[in-house]
């Protein structure tokens, strides 16, 4: 029994590493302005109304941004459910996704997307480009897949089913504000809990990070054979 399930799940490895291409689907502070305490009070008055007008305008600016942002977040989100991450996708969802990915990149709040803190926690993929492993895709399963980041350079990339996890281990080196390399390790297979194949890995891959906020990160990503 054991032998058999070594077998079949030794050749499920070859979807987990694989070249790829992948898009996972992850504020403004506003400026204060002064009046010196010399001005007269009637320049003083014109001034606080000039001064109030402008962070009127600045704060309602910001607000429509971060309207814009979340209808954007939740339009990707409500696509794209009921897609196997992005397998089942139809064409049209596709360009759809690709659109508003696209309009929703040029909102990103974040300048070093590589090493800022916002990336420490676990994030559920929703959609991915990927048609293989990358996607939770295992034989003809397709599982959920989460990512464990903890700064500064330790990964985890979890695909689960309700009998099988798998789990992909990396470190990365930041070659830029906005792109990691990522350097996998570890690949370990568990059926019901227990550990059945744990194999080394020298992998690298490219990951090229284009939104990130506290709740939603999109990156593309090549590379990953051995």
């Amino acid at each position: 029994m054991v032998s058999t399930t070594s077998q079949v799940l030794r050749f499920l490895v070859c979807w987990w590493i694989c070249c790829i291409t992948t898009a996972f689907i992850p504020s403004l502070h506003q400026p204060s302005l002064s009046l010196s305490s010399s001005f007269s009070s009637q320049r003083f008055m014109i001034g606080q109304l000039f001064d109030d007008m402008v962070a009127s305008f600045q704060s309602n600016s910001n607000n429509s941004k971060k309207k814009v942002v979340q209808e954007l977040k939740e339009s990707i989100r409500s696509l794209s459910q009921g897609t196997n991450n992005g397998l089942s996708a139809t064409d049209g969802q596709r360009t759809e996704i690709a659109s508003l990915v696209k309009e929703l990149e040029q909102y990103n709040p974040t300048k070093k997307l590589s090493s800022n803190d916002k990336l420490n926690g676990s994030w559920t993929l929703i959609y991915t480009t990927n048609q293989g492993s990358s996607a939770g895709k295992l034989g003809p399963f397709v599982g959920e897949v989460e990512q464990a980041i903890e700064l500064p350079d330790d990964y985890i990339n979890y695909v689960r089913l309700p009998f099988l996890e798998g789990a992909l281990t990396a470190t990365w080196d930041v070659l830029a504000d906005n792109k990691w390399q990522v350097n996998f390790q570890t690949l370990e297979f568990k059926l019901l809990g227990i550990p059945v194949i744990q194999t080394k890995l020298e992998a690298q891959g490219i990951w090229r990070k284009t939104y990130l906020d506290e709740d939603f990160r999109i990156l593309y990503a090549i590379g990953g054979k051995n």
